[in-house]
């Protein structure tokens, strides 16, 4: 009883006699009140400051009444075609450019990331300056010295370099054989190339799960089943006797010089180019980074089991350092591949038609900032949502496999 006499007020009576400023709940709902009305004042300051004027996307289905270039797998008349029409082309465009940019620095990364731990000295120390010259260098400036190289720097359309009848180059740009759909030796239709683009697919499953099954052999028995030999071999056949079977379903078209310009086959300009180029190099100097940094951070145990085991380095890298450094590498190079498709914003420096500079034509021309800049705003983050996306789903293959 005693002890019951001594003992302190209850916790009702002892938080009755905190200070409401110290109190967790009293403080957690004035920030919330805080917030609320901090971000209505914001609201109405821009609502007040955009003014009464009407709103709206009606201008969208009208003509454009301008012309771009640098197109691809587009067909559209600038005159006729409606301004959303053109905004679209303009999407394409940011998407091809984003999508090369993306797939050569992968690559360019994971070379140069590796180079930079060579034993070789020149080679170590060449990745190194690769590495710091495009990383500290602003990318506005990477692409418009791109741009003054490849059209000042190229010979002109009149003294073009061809390389076999083959390959133009000029200032102009590259051109390139592309494929052609005809109808084949048989004279067959036309549907003929998409059956055969049907084998290559079905090809190229037959191949990766040939590859799956030999490399889980490979790691049951310790024998080599050379997955990607066999892989390659098979998806090879598959694809050149569909070909054969369908009787040539695709030709290729050669490029050649109309005036001055190209005629057939594909052409690269320097405005694509230089773009993709200095997307290329200084995202693929921040990959480069994180590999190296990936690679480094794996326990220096599992290099040296690899070479008692009697891997050679090609096989130790693509066996057993890389797969386990992807891990780490993989939510850095998302961040670089969201960064890649922002920064492609820098197009209108180099006059290649993307979004934001055919979005900026068309603000130009009627006025309606708000509503273009808000589809600008949206594009792009459905574009950065595809691509994280992707790059989780990726996440979670990776990280569900055991190394």
């Amino acid at each position: 009883m005693a002890q019951q006499a001594v003992r302190g007020p209850g916790p009702q009576l002892a938080s009755a006699r905190v200070p409401l400023l110290y109190q967790r709940r009293a403080r957690r709902w004035f920030i919330e009140i805080v917030y609320v009305v901090l971000t209505a004042l914001a609201v109405a300051y821009v609502v007040s400051a955009l003014g009464n004027r009407e709103y709206g996307f009606g201008f969208l289905p009208q003509p454009a009444a301008f012309d771009i270039g640098n197109q691809w797998l587009v067909d559209f008349d600038g005159t006729t075609s409606s301004r959303l029409t053109m905004y679209l082309v303009g999407v394409w465009s940011t998407i091809r450019v984003v999508a090369v940019a993306i797939a050569l620095a992968t690559v360019v990364g994971v070379v140069v990331g590796v180079a930079r731990l060579s034993q070789n000295w020149l080679v170590a120390k060449s990745a190194m300056l690769f590495v710091e010259t495009f990383r500290n260098t602003p990318l506005y400036v990477q692409a418009v010295i791109w741009y003054a190289i490849l059209l000042f720097g190229l010979p002109g359309i009149e003294s073009v370099v061809n390389v076999g009848d083959s390959f133009l180059l000029s200032n102009r740009g590259v051109a390139i054989p592309w494929p052609d759909t005809r109808a084949g030796l048989w004279g067959g239709p036309e549907w003929l190339a998409a059956a055969w683009i049907a084998a290559i697919a079905v090809g190229a499953a037959v191949a990766l799960r040939l590859r799956a099954v030999r490399q889980h052999q490979e790691r049951e028995t310790g024998d080599f089943r050379y997955p990607n030999r066999v892989a390659l071999t098979t998806f090879g056949a598959i694809a050149a006797g569909s070909y054969l079977l369908l009787g040539l379903p695709v030709g290729i078209d050669r490029p050649m010089v109309d005036g001055t310009t190209y005629a057939r086959g594909m052409s690269v300009f320097p405005e694509f180019a230089s773009l993709a180029l200095a997307l290329t190099v200084y995202t693929g100097a921040y990959i480069a980074e994180i590999v190296r940094a990936s690679i480094q951070a794996l326990p220096a145990g599992q290099t040296e089991a690899a070479k008692a085991v009697g891997l050679s380095g090609y096989q130790r890298l693509t066996l057993v350092i890389l797969p386990q450094a992807l891990r780490q590498m993989i939510p850095s190079v998302t961040n670089q591949y969201l960064s890649a498709n922002k920064n492609s914003s820098i197009a209108l420096g180099v006059s290649y038609f993307d979004l934001f500079f055919v979005a900026s034509i068309i603000s130009n021309k009627i006025g309606h900032a708000v509503e273009v800049f808000a589809m600008i705003i949206v594009t792009y983050m459905i574009l950065s949502l595809i691509i994280s996306a992707l790059m989780n789903i990726l996440n979670a293959r990776v990280t569900l496999h055991q190394v």
